[in-house]
């Protein structure tokens, strides 16, 4: 995941800034006067970012930084400066190491060197709550061999200095909206971990004021129950009494909508802008076999990364590690053949999005 000083910097630099990183979360830089303007600040800027004192506001800035991003995401092309041919490598040696299919064998069948187009799909979120937090994640796919990139941001900062602006890459609605929806999820993963620790402090905090309200209430609760006892015999007293113990639970569920409404996380994940860009690749094709049933499948050595581009589970699109196959040969993650929670039986979510017996519903 990138930070967001490190998005920033690349921003800053993208619109023509002059940027002089410092230790830690922090750099200055200088701004041309459109690019100042836009930002509301001075020529001369210093941002420091991170927990320490006086540290700015991450969710500020990248509302204030995001004035300088189109209106819309953009499709940006670029190509490395020199290209090189990925090197030869053994293929099954690498293979061996970093592959592994659970339920199935493969063979080698063909290793030779090409080029893939990558897409680095970027993402800003902001997640509010009674605190709030920001950051932005990347997420790199290869639609060829239908794989995602592991270390999206060490992939760009290995090739950034190389990159150039190339032709543009056709991409049709539909293949786009395919790879923004497997890239979104990714992210959205990502982000889920990366706030984890706020999760659970929320969490905590929603329970030990929910406890302090429901207290409160039990007590008042408590003593309107005595004073309807001891009215037992004035029915118009005790009624009274009655109608309090009712506006007093509506008065108590209404706080404790509130105090949901409170510790609630919101999450925007919006998309900023796509990088497609043409890399150096070992295109190893391979055969998977499952009992009686094979499938040729692609997959490509990542010359910059030095690594196989691990396949996309072709139901949720995580990548999978290891990967498994079902009857009709689909690429799964674990938890897309996993054993129905009803029944025990495992089955394929893409062959059937619902187990036999009624116990799985596809999410």
């Amino acid at each position: 995941m990138l930070g967001i000083c490190d998005w920033a910097k690349d921003l800053l630099v993208s619109r023509g800034a002059l940027v002089e990183e410092e230790e830690g979360e922090s750099f200055r830089a200088l701004l041309p006067d459109e690019v100042a303007k836009a930002v509301g600040a001075n020529e001369w800027l210093r941002l420091q970012f991170g927990s320490g004192a006086g540290a700015d506001d991450g969710g500020e800035w990248l509302e204030r930084l995001g004035a300088l991003l189109p209106a819309h995401p953009r499709i940006v092309n670029a190509r490395l400066r020199h290209f090189s041919t990925a090197p030869r490598i053994d293929a099954a040696a690498v293979l061996d190491r970093e592959f592994a299919v659970q339920n199935g064998i493969y063979r080698v069948v063909d290793d030779y060197a090409s080029s893939a187009n990558y897409y680095l799909f970027s993402f800003h979120y902001i997640v509010d709550s009674d605190e709030r937090s920001t950051g932005v994640v990347n997420v790199c796919l290869n639609s060829a061999v239908r794989s995602v990139t592991s270390q999206p941001d060490h992939l760009l900062r290995s090739i950034e200095a190389e990159l150039e602006p190339a032709s543009g890459v056709e991409l049709e609605g539909k293949v786009f909206t395919g790879l923004y929806r497997v890239a979104e999820d990714a992210a959205r993963r990502e982000i889920r971990q990366a706030i984890a620790g706020i999760e659970d402090s929320t969490s905590r905090r929603l329970a030990r004021d929910t406890e302090r309200v429901r207290s409160y209430y039990r007590g008042l609760m408590a003593q309107i129950e005595k004073r309807v006892a001891r009215r037992a015999t004035d029915p118009e007293a005790a009624e009274k009494e009655r109608a309090r113990a009712r506006a007093t639970e509506l008065d108590r569920d209404a706080k404790l909508e509130d105090l949901w409404r409170k510790h609630s996380l919101r999450i925007q994940v919006l998309l900023t802008d796509v990088l497609t860009m043409a890399l150096p690749v070992r295109e190893i094709s391979i055969r998977l076999i499952r009992k009686k049933e094979e499938r040729l499948k692609p997959l490509h050595w990542n010359a910059t990364l030095r690594q196989i581009d691990a396949p996309w589970c072709e139901k949720c699109g995580v990548a999978a590690r290891p990967l498994f196959l079902c009857e009709a040969m689909h690429c799964l993650c674990k938890d897309c053949f996993a054993a129905c929670a009803k029944c025990g039986r495992v089955f394929c979510r893409v062959c059937q999005p619902r187990c036999k017996c009624g116990g799985y519903a596809s999410t």
